[in-house]
């Protein structure tokens, strides 16, 4: 169910429909989406929580989240991790299903875990949406620890308290591990559409002078088949297709443009032998140079 940021003033809460208490240094909280979402007809207004630290891991089902002035759709494997102070709403349907866990922020910065306050720092720094949907393994893991937190919050058994500390940095573990992989999948992404770009700048410079897939390769510091899979990936074809593609490009301008014959033509496009060049275009185009011609000029 969608957001309405103007529903009225922000609210603060302890937690979502709570009045805020005492300061609890110690204060850990989890429970079901459902439990509190559906008192309140699947929609979470915007509100803030001081000094607290909270999760929503959406496991499945959509989710509208609002952060600040932003609001984006979402759909599980999920979380939103919100730091104290970000106003947050969330719409949810009746067959999202997750759970919502707040921490007290002085958990996060308790010196017995001082080592890993640097790799948390991401979580803490800005609230963000981070998708497991290309991760079922970790996407598997969160979900574990989370019903086993929710176990260890309802069981009260022996070191409870020490136990679900554990799980809950286990769990910021798992996320934070979940950013670092997207930062660089993203920056993976980046550099190879830069090496794509530089291969097709390869080719406008040099296809002319009918190089090998090898030698452009070379060029580019990659072997052959890793250039094919660039290819692949941001084209759909393969170097030598995008290649030959801006042969014939060229060959089809010359014929259209100029009243070059078909032997200059050849001969201004690098090819030896004109006759390899009609072959070359008509498998490029279907239809031989002169039959092109003859059609781009009305059949003249």
């Amino acid at each position: 169910m969608p957001i309405d940021p103007a529903s009225g003033p922000v609210s603060h809460f302890a937690l979502y429909g709570e009045t805020p208490g005492a300061d609890d240094p110690e204060f850990i909280h989890i429970e079901d989406i459902q439990v509190r979402s559906s008192l309140y007809d699947w929609r979470i207004a915007p509100h803030l929580h001081r000094r607290m630290f909270q999760i929503v891991h959406v496991i499945d089902g959509p989710a509208s989240v609002q952060i600040e002035d932003r609001q984006e759709e979402a759909e599980g494997p999920c979380a939103i991790c919100i730091p104290g102070n970000v106003v947050h709403g969330f719409g949810f349907s009746a067959r999202t299903l997750g759970f919502v866990v707040t921490v007290s922020e002085t958990l996060l910065l308790d010196t017995g875990h001082r080592d890993a306050h640097d790799l948390f720092d991401p979580l803490l720094a800005e609230a963000r949406l981070i998708s497991f949907r290309q991760d079922a393994a970790r996407a598997r893991l969160v979900r574990t620890l989370l019903e086993q937190m929710a176990h260890e919050f309802q069981a009260r058994e022996l070191g409870r308290n020490a136990m679900f500390e554990w799980l809950f940095h286990a769990l910021l573990m798992a996320i934070r591990r979940q950013i670092a992989t997207e930062r660089e999948s993203a920056e993976t992404k980046g550099e190879d559409r830069e090496t794509f770009s530089e291969a097709c700048r390869l080719i406008e410079d040099h296809y002319r002078e009918h190089m090998t897939v090898s030698a452009y390769a070379t060029r580019l510091g990659m072997s052959q088949p890793r250039l094919n899979r660039l290819c692949h990936r941001f084209a759909g074809k393969t170097f030598l297709d995008l290649l030959h593609d801006r042969l014939a490009l060229e060959a089809q301008r010359h014929l259209i443009y100029t009243s070059a014959t078909i032997e200059m033509v050849a001969y201004e496009l690098g090819f030896a032998d004109p006759a390899y060049f009609c072959r070359f275009f008509k498998r490029r185009t279907g239809r031989t140079p002169s039959e092109f011609r003859r059609e781009r000029n009305g059949g003249r």
